[in-house]
């Protein structure tokens, strides 16, 4: 049997004499190391959600909703019979959460302990929808419920024992945001039936 001459054999690409280890590469392979750890921990330092007075003012239980919540639906505020708006698998219920969570999104100095049904203005139309969010499965919390007024952006418990006011920027956007959904989903149960 004889060898075959055929196969090129490539060692010599593997095996370059040129190629050297040096002091110096690895320093600069040591460096470019510690430029991308110092830059992942910025990154993940610079996107963290501020949530310190959020949590002060809605307590730990709402914010573990808010966070970890199973269930995520969108009901009447009037005890009309309509059917609830499931945001449970919705694109974009993470940041419809981070919204509720970041301290950034609300004005603190409206805060208070009153409803917010009667800090809101008398020329001021009223559009109020009620969150429910639960965890049925894993428990870790009681329902929480929270009631949005979309007009005014006054957010507070349903049992109106506290309420702020969410900010001029994050307002609109959560109004066009949420009325679309509820037309949407209100839109495909009409065509199911």
């Amino acid at each position: 049997m004889t060898p075959d001459t055929t196969r090129i054999d490539h060692s010599d690409k593997y095996n370059d004499p040129r190629a050297k280890i040096t002091r110096r590469g690895l320093l600069i392979s040591f460096a470019v190391f510690l430029f991308a750890i110092s830059g992942a921990y910025l990154s993940i330092i610079g996107r963290r959600t501020p949530v310190d007075k959020t949590t002060e003012f809605w307590g730990q239980k709402t914010i573990t909703a808010l966070q970890l919540g199973e269930r995520f639906a969108i009901t009447a505020v009037d005890n009309r019979d309509e059917k609830p708006v499931d945001l449970t698998a919705m694109p974009g219920l993470g940041l419809l959460r981070q919204a509720f969570l970041d301290d950034r999104n609300y004005e603190w100095e409206s805060a208070g302990d009153a409803p917010f049904e009667s800090r809101i203005s008398q020329n001021e139309s009223s559009e109020t929808i009620r969150f429910r969010i639960s965890d049925p499965r894993g428990k870790r919390f009681d329902t929480v419920e929270l009631d949005l007024d979309l007009s005014s952006g006054w957010i507070g418990d349903s049992a109106g024992k506290r309420s702020v006011r969410m900010n001029e920027h994050i307002r609109p956007k959560l109004r066009n945001f949420l009325n679309t959904v509820i037309h949407a989903e209100r839109k495909r149960y009409d065509f199911r039936e």
